[in-house]
């Protein structure tokens, strides 16, 4: 016996016939939801950036430095502080210096910096004096920074 080839493609047609059939034709309700869900984000994000970018920058930063805590150490007294950058913009190397005062005499400095302090936000860091920071009049502010 001889198979008839034709016969071979039909019998092949049909059972992918059959296949298609067990699938329901359009678009499930979960990639509906999923495509919902990933175009807010999209547009979320997109908004977002839209605003961020059209919106105006301070062209100053404005660091406001405010003494955190005194500790006794060996080397001397820590005293730490936070770094508010409160503008629109953000600034790098930020110089921080304090002094030690009587009346109008500088007792003592100190200084340190602070890498990156972005816009509306704080960073922390600490200044080491070798005299007692409560026996004297403590002024802590920034010197200088550069643009990131």
């Amino acid at each position: 016996m001889t198979k008839n080839p034709a016969k071979g493609d039909k019998q092949q047609k049909q059972q992918s016939d059959n296949k298609g059939m067990t699938r329901k034709p359009g678009t499930s309700v979960t990639e509906w939801v999923v495509a919902g869900i990933s175009s807010v984000a999209l547009l979320a994000v997109l908004s977002y950036l839209v605003v961020d970018g059209l919106s105006t920058r301070d062209g100053t930063a404005r660091i406001v430095v405010l003494p955190l805590a005194v500790a006794v150490t060996e080397g001397g007294y820590v005293v730490e502080f936070t770094a508010a950058n409160r503008a629109g913009k953000s600034v790098a190397a930020v110089e921080i210096k304090g002094e030690l005062r009587n009346g109008d005499e500088v007792v003592e400095e100190s200084s340190a910096t602070l890498d990156y302090v972005p816009q509306e936000s704080q960073r922390n860091g600490a200044l080491i004096f070798r005299r007692d920071p409560e026996a004297y009049d403590l002024r802590l502010f920034a010197s200088g920074y550069s643009e990131p």
